[in-house]
């Protein structure tokens, strides 16, 4: 790929001064770069970019920014070097524009600059048009008696001026393209544009000159002038849709602020000011630059910087934004507003992504690589057909058939459609990673439900403390104020759900806490004045189910509401609370008591898994004990409920699960369904990976749905309206196609002239977006869904 002068021309991307500055290193070792494509002007382009990793495989993923006309690819550097992989985009007739500055500091200016750009061909194109409409109507009106008049080569002149801004200027975009395209040896829809100009040209400018008439100057610049306004309409319509992912917008994120009395409360970071107190706990991310004020860091950058050892922070160090904490809770003064790049570059890391094609992407892709291929043998062959019968349809039939058919509208069908359907699912609390989540949403059939934090309310939960007689520390009224302010110190370095309940349950002094550690699916422990605290499940803190049953035999067990019996419709009380379940509490090694929680489920949950149920496969996997299965088996069968899972147990489900799927039924998805907290694992391993979150900030990466807590007793709708949208998206498949259809069959009969021919691809882009919102709108009316979900207290 570096041979020749275009090797030379970008040997400065090579020097290590530009790579430390642009180009940014990933986990897996590959690198990434955002580069400004100024040529990128449609649908299609997007399409054609986006797919760059079928064409190269040392591509591992391309995205493309269209408002900024910015393309992002992670590629391996030591295979496609960064001048190599320049070199190629510009053979593909996509050349970047590479400065010192980044795309993301200037790409928006230069954005900017090419949109007025194109809005000037535009007007150049619609100036000359209309002046040359107004001398080619003398024409069309006169008949022999304008021929006679002697203006006829005289307004000819005219229109030939007219026509060689259009030419040189308005239609220059298309035939710089086509050419790039043709000398790297491949075809993309400028070429038949491209040759649909030339031909018009060319034979009206013979027309003109041998006084055989004044041409059809007025249907080339007819045909640049529509050409354009479809291209802007395309451009503005991908730039309302495309998905910036704006965490300010979408992001259901907030994070803990210190407010001026000294209590925390939750608020968006999109508030977060220079100055703000801010508290993270474990397993959280900083979502802004601040520095260390409280706390002993372990500030894993992986996602960000691919370097997998966390990096320890002291008091007064600052601290990115974008780092994921990994020991005990922080307290942070924030120094700059949120940033959202780094957020959104974590939110859309490629070690987040699902490495598996969406099927429905396949038909664009087969189409459009072919597409121009058949409609260059379609118009050669009609012109073939008419040129020795009537030489005026013959170039009428290649010139139209040429304008006439566009992918065009097969491309925007789906990021539209899905683009619109994240928007709603957006306003009702679903906020989706990319648009295709939309498409593994609509094939789900597997629904792998987590239960603490997911099922049950992280807020609503009933805490009380058991002690054990005769426990170290304690009095007759339960533990010392020490070790009750150390426990609740430790508790509140944690995210967890039960962490959080005991927090607030305990409140008092909040002495410094060393050493944290969490263990996803056991436990918490850390160092306070020296003293070790644990609280998690029997087994973490020393004890077995002999010594649990022995120090608290009056209540270990609680009934649960009893199952329905086969076949009868279980009808659960709705937010009916559940079976007791139990943390435990080590001081010093030593058992001293548990705290006992009454978890309610959310609000509507009982009714929408019932629903669930009817269509969905159901499974629940949790990583408490079993004491809940008999509250939870109305809903789930009993070989599907499965307790005391730890992550990887969770991801190895999800993989079994995944593979039973597609030997009985391919094409059909698994979803998981958790808190995010100690879900990451399995969320990823799903094909759909959601994430509930409560007001406290829990953004996951690894999921592809973040889901607000009020919205889940609305799954099973929102899945609905997902199906929706895929039967809308191939009902637009099928309008592209009947456009194509019908509009070469008419132009390979030469009924259309090019002009009516380029009026036709704005009107069939128009019509693909009018049709998309206007079923979209039906169908999240048809599903039930209100137009927007308001919060509901759980």
């Amino acid at each position: 790929m570096m041979e020749g002068p275009a090797g030379v021309r970008w040997a400065h991307l090579r020097s290590a001064a530009y790579q430390e500055k642009h180009i940014q290193r990933l986990a897996d070792g590959s690198a990434r770069v955002r580069w400004f494509i100024p040529d990128m002007h449609c649908a299609a382009c997007v399409a054609f970019l986006e797919d760059l990793p079928a064409r190269e495989p040392a591509i591992r993923h391309a995205e493309v920014n269209f408002p900024r006309k910015s393309l992002t690819i992670a590629f391996d550097d030591q295979t496609l070097p960064p001048d190599a992989l320049a070199t190629w985009l510009e053979k593909l007739g996509y050349p970047p524009e590479v400065r010192e500055e980044s795309a993301g500091s200037a790409g928006g200016e230069r954005a900017k600059t090419a949109r007025r750009a194109e809005l000037g061909r535009l007007a150049v194109a619609g100036f000359c048009f209309g002046n040359i409409m107004l001398m080619s109507f003398a024409d069309h009106l006169g008949g022999e008696v304008f021929d006679a008049s002697g203006f006829e080569g005289l307004f000819g002149m005219f229109n030939f001026l007219l026509s060689l801004p259009i030419l040189f200027y308005s239609g220059s975009g298309y035939f710089v393209s086509a050419w790039r395209a043709l000398r790297s040896g491949g075809l993309n829809m400028d070429v038949p544009i491209a040759l649909g100009i030339v031909a018009i040209m060319g034979r009206s400018t013979w027309e003109w000159a041998t006084g055989y008439g004044m041409g059809y100057f007025d249907s080339l610049a007819g045909l640049v002038f529509f050409l354009l306004i479809g291209k802007w309409y395309q451009g503005h319509t991908h730039a309302q849709m495309s998905h910036e992912r704006d965490y300010r917008s979408w992001f259901p994120m907030s994070v803990l602020r210190q407010e001026a009395a000294g209590a925390f409360a939750a608020v968006p970071i999109s508030q977060l000011q220079a100055g703000d107190r801010i508290r993270i706990h474990h397993g959280e991310i900083i979502p802004a630059d601040g520095r260390l004020l409280e706390g002993a860091g372990q500030i894993d950058r992986s996602f960000v910087t691919g370097e997998s050892l966390p990096v320890p922070v002291a008091p007064g160090d600052l601290v990115e934004a974008g780092g994921r904490q990994l020991a005990g809770a922080l307290l942070l003064e924030v120094i700059r507003p949120v940033e959202q790049s780094a957020l959104t570059r974590m939110w859309n890391s490629e070690a987040f992504q699902k490495e598996r094609q969406d099927v429905v992407t396949d038909p664009v892709n087969r189409i459009s690589k072919r597409f121009t291929l058949y409609v260059l043998t379609i118009a050669t062959a009609s012109w073939a057909f008419w040129i020795l019968r009537d030489a005026g349809t013959a170039w009428n039939a290649l010139t139209a058939t040429l304008i006439v058919a566009c992918p065009c509208a097969l491309a925007l069908s789906l990021p539209f459609t899905y683009g619109s359907s994240m928007r709603y699912l957006g306003r009702a609390g679903a906020y989706l990673k990319n648009t295709l989540v939309v498409e593994r949403m609509a094939g789900v059939e597997t629904l792998v439900f987590d239960k603490t934090g997911t099922l049950t309310s992280a807020a609503g939960f009933s805490v009380r403390y058991e002690a054990l007689p005769g426990a170290p520390g304690g009095t007759t009224e339960g533990p010392s104020a020490e070790i009750r302010d150390a426990v609740a110190a430790v508790a509140a370095s944690s995210a967890h759900p039960l962490s959080r309940a005991i927090a607030g349950h305990w409140t008092g002094a909040r002495p410094e806490v060393q050493g944290f550690e969490e263990h996803p699916g056991a436990g918490i422990r850390a160092q306070v004045n020296g003293q070790e605290v644990r609280i998690g499940n029997a087994r973490w803190v020393g004890w077995d189910a002999a010594a649990v049953e022995a120090a608290f035999p009056a209540n270990t067990a609680e009934p649960g509401p009893p199952r329905a019996a086969p076949g009868a419709e279980p009808k659960p009380a709705p937010g009916a609370d559940l079976r007791t379940t139990f943390s435990y509490v080590a001081w010093n090694g030593t058992p001293i008591g548990r705290f006992c929680f009454t978890k309610p489920l959310r609000t509507g949950i009982a009714q929408e898994l019932t629903e669930l149920g009817q269509r969905y496969d159901l499974h629940l996997i949790s990583g408490d004990s079993d004491a809940e299965r008999a509250a939870f088996a109305p809903w789930f069968p009993a070989d599907q409920i499965h307790f005391s899972q730890q992550p990887e147990d969770k991801m190895a489900y999800i993989a079994a699960q995944q593979a039973a799927r597609q030997s009985t039924h391919p094409g059909t998805f698994v979803a998981m369904v958790g808190d995010g907290l100690n879900d990451a694992g399995a969320l990823r391993q799903a094909d759909l990976g959601i994430a509930v979150v409560d007001d406290l900030y829990a953004f996951s990466p690894a999921s592809d749905l973040i889901l607000s807590a009020h919205a889940l007793p609305y799954l099973g709708k929102m899945f609905a309206f997902a199906r929706e949208s895929r039967r809308t998206v191939y009902l637009l498949f099928a309008i592209s196609f009947c456009y194509n259809l019908v509009g070469l069959t008419f132009a390979v009969q030469g009924l259309l002239t090019p002009i009516v021919a380029a009026i036709l691809m704005p009107v069939s882009s128009f019509t693909v977006v009018a049709v998309a919102l206007a079923r979209t709108r039906y169908a999240w009316r048809k599903v039930g869904l209100p137009t927007a979900l308001t919060r509901s207290q759980d």
